[in-house]
């Protein structure tokens, strides 16, 4: 038996949610444009981002350690967190559940708020641009990048996608800082 679930919490009126939603989603789509955000999204669920951590914690020397544990850890925690202990207590709705939506890749029947692509991105996005400044242009676009392509696939609303940016954002700082502490002796 599921216990009762929450309202999502509003950060924008649902009038301008859904504006926006129509907005993102209704850019064109073509098969070739819908498989490169499919691949963008794809980098969301978070191996990407540990598979990039993975690499430079193999070749980054110390600084790549930290930097590279802390973006794995960022990701995959932060996803964690979202799938098993967010989304349940709030289970709202996917934007096609209720509407006539195309939706590009798999329909899937977990909670849509907030989005877990998001947090994961923008949690190791964080973490990464802790440890390289001069990478946060760059780290930050791919982020926002796989949120959008969550809106645009018809699996988010951007609500969903701006709370688990910020979800993210304050998990990579997290843990990020716990990477860089200097460990004692």
């Amino acid at each position: 038996m599921q216990s009762p679930s929450l309202e999502p919490p509003r950060i924008l009126p649902e009038s301008v949610d859904r504006r926006l939603y129509r907005m993102i989603h209704g850019l064109p789509h073509s098969p070739l444009g819908d498989q490169y955000v499919t691949t963008l999204s794809d980098l969301g669920e978070g191996l990407g981002w540990v598979a990039g951590g993975a690499a430079l914690a193999w070749l980054g020397g110390p600084k790549g350690r930290r930097a590279g544990l802390a973006t794995a850890v960022a990701s995959l925690g932060t996803t964690y967190v979202v799938q098993r202990l967010v989304k349940p207590v709030f289970r709202r709705k996917r934007p096609w559940v209720d509407r006539d939506v195309l939706v590009v890749g798999i329909r899937t029947t977990d909670a849509s708020f907030p989005s877990g692509h998001s947090a994961s991105s923008f949690a190791a996005a964080t973490a990464l641009a802790t440890f390289y400044p001069h990478a946060a242009p760059l780290v930050y676009a791919l982020a926002t990048g796989v949120g959008l392509s969550r809106v645009h696939l018809g699996h988010h609303f951007p609500s969903d996608v701006a709370v688990g940016g910020l979800l993210g954002v304050a998990s990579g700082t997290f843990l990020a800082w716990i990477f860089r502490v200097p460990k004692a002796i």
